[in-house]
């Protein structure tokens, strides 16, 4: 018997959104609302895990960012988890649904995403040696992919709470930190 249903699945990221703008609405909405919609009609399950993401909220000047700031999405990519989260909280009145809103997910993978700063960064030191910051400033907000492993598991083991959308990140870190933070577990270990 299923009980819950974490979907994962979508074209993810503005780069590979952009290659095919169609065919990332089709999946990361129209096949979300065709997903949950099935499990409503055939009563498949009691609860859904939707994996959203935290830059449905666009460029905010606010130092935390909470559920409670407007979504102003500013890519396609945004644009469409924003829209697939509203899509699937309209059915929280036939299941449980929980929408997580993650920072930049990063850490070690088999298929590693180089975009991701904290993995881009970490890469340039062991391969290169050196790391190479522009600018520094910028602030990234960050979860390692086993505490995002942990929220999931929180989630699915507690079904029964309140139907909603909820941020998942360990903390806004600038560029400049994190490279200071890469260099000296590089050096330590070296």
């Amino acid at each position: 018997e299923v009980k819950s249903v974490v979907h994962l699945a979508n074209i993810a990221n503005d780069p590979a959104v952009e290659m095919n703008p169609t065919l990332s609405w089709e999946v990361n909405v129209l096949a979300t609302h065709q997903l949950i919609e099935k499990i409503v009609r055939k009563g498949l399950a009691s609860h859904f895990i939707y994996a959203n993401s935290g830059s449905v909220y666009g460029i905010k000047e606010e130092e935390k960012v909470t559920e409670e700031l407007e979504l102003v999405p500013i890519s396609i990519y945004n644009k469409t988890k924003m829209v697939a989260e509203r899509v699937v909280l309209s059915y929280s009145d036939h299941l449980n649904v929980h929408c997580i809103r993650p920072a930049t997910v990063c850490g070690m993978s088999s298929r590693m995403r180089l975009d991701v700063s904290v993995n881009m960064l970490t890469f340039q030191a062991l391969e290169n040696k050196k790391i190479t910051v522009f600018g520094g400033d910028q602030i990234r907000p960050n979860i390692h992919i086993k505490d995002m492993v942990r929220v999931y598991k929180h989630f699915l083991e507690k079904p029964q709470i309140e139907s909603g959308y909820y941020n998942a990140g360990f903390e806004n870190i600038s560029i400049l930190d994190i490279a200071s933070k890469i260099q000296r577990n590089f050096n330590d270990c070296e």
